[in-house]
């Protein structure tokens, strides 16, 4: 199911108007002057929204209004200090003045300056929070990132994306023309959906800020004990802010960051009930009949999978996918019987991931025990997915000529499950031929040998990758065939804009470049570094643990790609309808991925098992716990705001919701999946009304 099947890569308590703590803030803040309310029929949105001098924020009152906030017509410019938290052995904080500009902009390129005192004064983690920072705020307005101009400029050396919330309520601010009070600064990584997540050092971080005169300090919601790095021990921001004459004020998202920093109160969207984000009867129908489907793929599985189960010790690989394969066939069917069909959907297919990855992985493993290596070097090669098959899958979706809004959405959608099996594809053939190799060296070696129990778990160890990135290849396929069926649904006609399409990938791609680099930063190029491997086998160590690294990475570089990508530019034509609805896809995807894994392991600082590659531990729980719910409220409100503008909610957003309903249930793992969820449904209602003003 597009983009936010979380399954495919791995293998969050909140009742409806909840999470938004900070709900009663939001009406505390002093009225914009000058705005009006306007009410708008479906797809009518496009001439107010794309007024230079204006914006239309959907959504905000219960009785589908919406509100009209003038702009300045000209370039208008605002100053903020970014906190930072110096560590050593006396670890200090303090500020960086930066200067925030943004103006209206014509030509409809992407225009994001950031600008440096010294050569290489910026680092990759703060321009990747520039960046975000500028599209989250263009967002927030109902603007396209191509509608303004962004500069960011700071003196000295800075690095690091805590200061990244701020840079985006600075940016609303500076785009509405509002003042920003110069004793106020906040700390806090902005998200893809306007949250504010969690940072390090901020107890450091206020006392610094607070010595130079700030007196009200913004803190990312579910912070308020955290752990100074001076002492190791929790602090009360409040009390410390208090006993210093200070106030630490918590930020839920980017329109309580732009409240803090201005004292104005930035109307925004009102969610829908959880009632309405329901799936359609036509569309949970259509998902039964591909539910029992897969039952029928995975019944096909099961009976090498008992055969297993009777079969003596196990290598622990094989253990682990069949366990897997079965709790996620029970757990399927227990959702299936509660009528959650979204979420019975995505489990029956981890099942047959699971099951399939385990069967393949043991018939190779048969052979080699037997000592026939040329049958089991055959029957790994037979695994590998071909451009050709993969590439047919992508001719079905470009042949498709929607005339409606949903039809564009869908042919989205197909195309970002297509794209995860190209990029698993490409990742499964170097495994395979690493594999393939493996197994080559084992010619000398007796049946004895082969057959000892020990020997089965370094086997394994070289093939089960492999296996399973090629049942994660086939999958993807298929999920992209299947949704050109269940993702159907009437809605308003419509035909896109091929310049502005451009124009959105063009800003996805800027985006996903600067967030992709950034966690090569933090994690690719020190972990190279440290073992004396090159990036790029870096980058297939961390992929085989973390698929989504590898979709992000792989789709952020489409345009520039060999192989498949080029013949379907080449053969579709650069300007054809289907290679740019297939770049949007493709650059969405790698902008909301490369986001969501910064927030991962920067943000959240959630630890994952290398052998397991499930969650099992995250640094800032209740920072996480309260992320997630603004979330999940935030999903309700883009899907009200997506509604006035097209007439609907996106059955895509409606589909990820459902899962990600399920998912914040579960354990760690699954909350994980559902924060992503979350984002992903904001993400399809977002999309939903680029399209309608553009």
């Amino acid at each position: 199911m597009g983009n936010y099947r979380g399954a495919l890569a791995a293998a969050l308590m909140i009742s409806c108007g909840g999470g938004h703590s900070s709900t009663t803030a939001h009406e505390q803040g002093t009225p914009l002057a000058g705005t009006s309310q306007k009410t708008y029929a479906p797809m009518t949105v496009k001439g107010d929204a794309k007024m230079a001098n204006q914006a239309v924020i959907l959504g905000t009152d219960d009785k589908n209004g919406s509100t009209v906030v003038p702009l300045p017509t000209v370039q208008s410019k605002v100053n903020v200090d970014a906190l930072w938290v110096k560590l050593g052995p006396t670890p200090s904080g303090g500020f960086t003045p930066v200067k925030l500009s943004t103006g209206p902009n014509s030509d409809g390129s992407v225009q994001v300056g950031i600008y440096e005192e010294l050569s290489g004064g910026t680092g990759a983690q703060w321009r990747a929070g520039i960046w975000i920072s500028a599209f989250v705020a263009a967002t927030a307005l109902g603007k396209d990132l191509t509608d303004f101009q962004f500069t960011a400029s700071s003196g000295g050396y800075i690095d690091g994306p805590s200061a990244s919330g701020l840079m985006a309520g600075g940016f609303l601010a500076s785009m509405t023309g509002a003042p920003i009070d110069p004793t106020v600064t906040m700390t806090g990584i902005i998200n893809p959906d306007g949250t504010i997540g969690p940072v390090g050092g901020i107890p450091e971080k206020f006392l610094g800020a607070i010595e130079k005169g700030k007196k009200r300090l913004g803190y990312p919601i579910g912070m308020r004990k955290t752990t100074s790095e001076a002492t190791g021990k929790e602090v009360d921001l409040v009390q410390l802010a208090k006993d210093h004459g200070a106030e630490a004020i918590e930020v839920a998202d980017v329109y309580e960051a732009y409240k803090l920093l201005t004292g104005k109160q930035l109307p925004a969207p009102l969610p829908v009930a959880e009632t309405e984000m329901a799936i359609d009867p036509e569309t949970t129908a259509a998902l039964e009949l591909k539910y029992k489907d897969w039952q029928q793929r995975l019944a096909s599985e099961w009976a090498v999978v008992t055969q297993m189960e009777s079969a003596g010790k196990l290598p622990k690989l094989l253990q682990m996918m069949r366990q897997k394969a079965q709790d996620a066939s029970t757990e399927a069917e227990k959702l299936h019987a509660k009528g959650k069909i979204a979420a019975a959907y995505m489990r029956i297919f981890q099942a047959w991931s699971y099951a399939s990855s385990a069967t393949r992985s043991y018939a190779i493993l048969g052979l080699l025990q037997k000592g026939d290596i040329r049958s089991a070097i055959s029957k790994l090669e037979s695994l590998e997915q071909t451009d050709e098959k993969t590439g047919e899958v992508f001719k079905k979706i470009g042949a498709m000529r929607p005339t409606t809004l949903g039809g564009h959405l869908q042919m989205l959608s197909s195309f970002q499950a297509g794209l995860r099996a190209w990029g698993f594809q490409s990742f499964a053939a170097r495994q395979i031929a690493t594999a393939k190799a493996f197994l080559q060296t084992l010619s000398g070696a007796s049946a004895s040998d082969l057959a000892d129990p020990d020997a089965a778990d370094q086997i394994l160890a070289q093939v089960g990758p492999a296996v399973v990135l090629a049942a994660r290849t086939e999958g993807a396929d298929i999920l992209a065939l299947q949704e050109l069926e269940f993702e159907k649904e009437p809605t308003v006609n419509y035909m896109c804009s091929i310049p502005n399409v451009k124009r959105m990938s063009t800003s996805f791609q800027s985006a996903a470049a600067a967030g992709i680099n950034y966690f090569d930063q933090i994690l690719i190029t020190p972990m190279a570094q440290s073992s004396g491997m090159t990036d790029d086998a870096a980058r297939q160590q961390v992929a085989a643990y973390e698929p989504d690294y590898l979709v992000a990475y792989m789709t952020s570089h489409l345009s520039i790609a060999d192989g498949l990508p080029a013949d379907l530019k080449k053969q579709w034509g650069e300007g054809s309808f289907a290679w740019n609805i297939m770049s949007l896809a493709s650059t969405e995807l790698a902008y909301f991925g490369s986001a969501a894994l910064i927030t991962k392991y920067y943000s959240l600082d959630i630890h994952t098992d290398n052998t397991s590659g499930k969650a099992d531990r995250v640094e800032h729980e209740a920072a996480f716990a309260t992320m997630l719910a603004t979330a999940e409220r935030n999903a309700r409100a883009n899907a009200h705001a997506a509604r006035i503008a097209t007439g609907g909610i996106p059955v895509q957003a409606k589909l990820a919701y459902q899962l990600a309903a399920v998912e914040r249930d579960g354990d760690l793992n699954d909350r994980v999946e559902a924060l992503t969820q979350f984002w992903v449904s904001s993400a399809f209602s977002q999309t939903a009304m680029m399209l309608a003003r553009n």
